[in-house]
């Protein structure tokens, strides 16, 4: 069975993640990857995926697709006559579902919609509507998204499947040297606490609520903290740092391709998010044994149960969340259980092998 993926881009997300191990790691036997179609131009994982020898294209969009983009689409389909057509995040779903109606080749359509689809505009939402009869099946990172498709967007249970992410407990083994050495580029004493936040620096991310909480934990602890991601909040996260007086405890480093390295070296993983699915940057955090504060959202209860396997705050409220940092600044103990018990749960129902089986699952016998 031959499958076209098609991704809206190929950047550092979680979804693009998430397809690049489908496309990889499928067996074989049973599934082959005919291509993986980035509408936009190449990124990271495009070129990871190309060193593997996946075929590869990009439709070279910028901006909005229209009616060429549809017919390009169209026609890369025809040309690898693929059984299933996986289209991830909303415009390459939408661009799939119209192509299907010009393609000669007959296919099925699986479609994984994320969390993004809680903050599109009516208009958007008009379009997905117009056009969801079209898909086969639809696979939902977690059970809060598949609701919400069913719930609020009026899709048909039967055709929204749950797998949740899963991760590669396997390739997160916690590093001493990486720990002592990102320790040094930031001059931190081996026993100061670093909080760690990875996400893309938009508002969805509420990493805005995590500094004015750092500024209230740090007036009894001296935590300081890192943000990897880069986005279109950073000019207004540095104004907000400098306002704060944080520039001495706060640092912004952008999009890494060392994220493994520094979950090793914070002590606290943050997730103050507005909204969410089920993040793989929290999952791979879990999985280290971080002791982890996230908002209760969506997605994230399904991972993070309060106590047990982490820490849940309400969104976008500031005292609870310097609470929660606080009492895990004060209770080396705590992290150590709070960790210990994340990393053992996600071993047992958040791993890459289990979530590739269910995709195959889905591919082989749903369809």
């Amino acid at each position: 069975m031959r499958i076209l993926f098609v991704s809206t881009s190929t950047t550092l997300g979680g979804a693009e993640k998430t397809l690049y191990c489908l496309a990889t790691l499928l067996d074989p036997k049973q599934l082959q990857t005919a291509a993986v179609v980035s509408l936009k131009p190449f990124g990271p994982y495009a070129e990871r995926l190309q060193a593997l020898g996946v075929q590869t294209l990009s439709l070279g969009l910028r901006g909005r697709p229209g009616l060429k983009h549809v017919r390009e689409l169209a026609k890369v389909i025809d040309h690898y006559k693929p059984d299933i057509v996986h289209a991830v995040m909303y415009q390459a779903i939408q661009l799939s579902r119209l192509a299907k109606g010009r393609c000669a080749h007959k296919f099925k359509l699986v479609s994984s919609p994320r969390v993004n689809y809680r903050s599109r505009s009516a208009i958007t939402l008009l379009v997905d509507r117009a056009l969801k009869n079209r898909d086969d099946l639809l696979i939902a990172e977690c059970e809060a998204s598949r609701q919400f498709l069913i719930k609020k967007l009026g899709y048909k249970p039967e055709k929204v499947k749950t797998i949740h992410n899963g991760i590669d407990v396997a390739g997160w083994p916690a590093s001493k040297m990486d720990r002592q050495q990102k320790r040094l580029e930031l001059r931190l004493g081996a026993q100061e606490l670093l909080i760690g936040a990875i996400g893309r620096l938009d508002a969805q991310k509420g990493h805005y609520v995590l500094l004015e909480a750092l500024a209230k934990v740090r007036k009894k602890y001296p935590a300081k903290l890192v943000i990897i991601g880069e986005g279109p909040k950073h000019a207004a996260l540095e104004a907000q740092i400098k306002r704060l007086h944080l520039a001495d405890a706060v640092w912004l480093l952008g999009e890494r391709d060392d994220v493994t390295a520094w979950l090793s070296t914070i002590d606290v993983f943050a997730l103050p998010s507005l909204w969410e699915g089920l993040p793989n940057a929290l999952l791979e955090a879990m999985a280290l044994g971080l002791p982890v504060v996230a908002s209760a959202v969506d997605g994230v209860p399904e991972a993070v149960r309060d106590n047990e396997t982490g820490l849940l705050v309400p969104p976008r409220q500031v005292e609870p969340l310097a609470r929660r940092l606080a009492e895990l600044c004060a209770d080396p103990a705590l992290r150590t259980r709070l960790g210990a018990q994340a990393r053992a749960f996600v071993f047992e129902h958040f791993t890459l092998t289990r979530m590739i089986h269910q995709y195959e699952d889905a591919y082989l016998n749903w369809l």
